[in-house]
């Protein structure tokens, strides 16, 4: 969906409202097209097109859960604010449109994860307080929730499918291997996450987070997850920021947070692999199999973890915490290509 056909379709679904321009932020991928414009008073305003094969249910969920969201910024539960969706629409082939009022700031860079001495600690606080949020600010709208077993499962699934796609390194099987059999890896609370997040979905302003957009992928689930894009492309002094953020404003226990954020910004390699290969785009899996083999080297035979895995999944279902508990400070997982 090209910018231009999500302005009109703007026009439809907010009546009255006059596009007068379209801002260079706009951006189209596999779930969603995204056109940021301005009307005839100067405001700005998102349109957001999901793409209903990828996104599916979720892309109903969505409005439900911004509503939600936005009235846990309201009473000052989360820093940060969400789209307020101001109108609905279709296009032709049925994929729903949503248009809503700019956040303000501008989408986050990957070059703002260097060392920004403001934007680290507020990125840790926003994402500590989404994950401090309540299961049924999701579950009560119906959106999908994973247990730590399932998720583990899930990543294991992912990785058994490899070998009829592609040969992944042995060092990094091995790797990987290790953090997924270490069951207290896997001893964590789920919690409300983003599901999706990267720098486009993040919009920031003098080194303060003022807006997630974005909640297509939103579920109960691995909080490891919206923090993998993070530990992957961040600096180590602006990790070092985050994650004392977070672990200061997290209120439940979860040891080995970050080392399953390591992981899984490590599998990302993994699931684009699959990805090309589930589409057959050569361009794709060659390149997924260029930055594994970089990977690979990098990381040559360093483990996640120590040898100690748990004698049987019973031992997570019965140690997977229930309560709550006060945070402190989770080991740091390695981020590839440092020792």
């Amino acid at each position: 969906m090209t910018p231009l056909k999500l302005a009109a379709l703007a026009t439809v679904a907010v009546p009255g409202l006059q596009v007068t321009g379209l801002r260079a932020d706009s951006y189209s991928d596999e779930v969603r097209s995204v056109a940021n414009i301005v009307d005839a008073s100067g405001n700005r305003w998102t349109v957001t097109c999901s793409n209903e094969t990828i996104a599916g249910p979720a892309a109903e969920a969505e409005a439900a859960i911004l509503q939600r969201l936005a009235t846990t910024h309201d009473v000052s539960r989360i820093p940060f604010d969400v789209p307020r969706i101001k109108g609905t629409t279709r296009t032709r082939d049925g994929n729903r449109v949503y248009v809503h009022q700019d956040l303000g700031g501008r989408p986050l860079e990957d070059s703002d994860l260097a060392d920004d001495p403001l934007l680290p600690a507020s990125l840790g606080r926003a994402l500590a307080a989404l994950h401090n949020l309540p299961e049924r600010v999701y579950t009560d709208v119906s959106v999908p929730s994973h247990s730590a077993i399932e998720c583990r499962a899930s990543l294991l699934s992912m990785l058994d499918e490899t070998p009829a796609r592609a040969a992944v390194p042995v060092n990094l099987r091995m790797r990987w291997q290790g953090a997924l059999d270490d069951l207290s890896l896997w001893r964590f609370p789920p919690a409300p996450i983003h599901g999706d997040l990267q720098g486009n979905a993040v919009y920031v302003s003098r080194g303060s987070v003022v807006g997630i957009a974005g909640f297509t992928s939103a579920c109960v689930g691995d909080p490891a997850v919206d923090i993998a894009w993070v530990q992957a492309v961040a600096s180590d002094a602006f990790l070092e920021k985050f994650r004392e953020a977070y672990s200061r404003e997290r209120e439940a226990t979860d040891l080995h947070l970050f080392t399953r954020a390591q992981l899984m910004s490590e599998l990302a390699l993994v699931r684009w692999l699959l990805h090309g290969a589930h589409t057959d785009d050569p361009s794709v899996v060659e390149e997924a199999r260029a930055m594994l083999a970089d990977l690979s080297s990098d990381l040559g035979e360093l483990r996640l973890v120590e040898s100690r895995p748990h004698s049987s999944a019973d031992d997570l279902l019965s140690d997977t915490p229930i309560a709550s508990a006060p945070a402190g400070a989770p080991p740091a997982g390695l981020t590839p290509g440092r020792s």
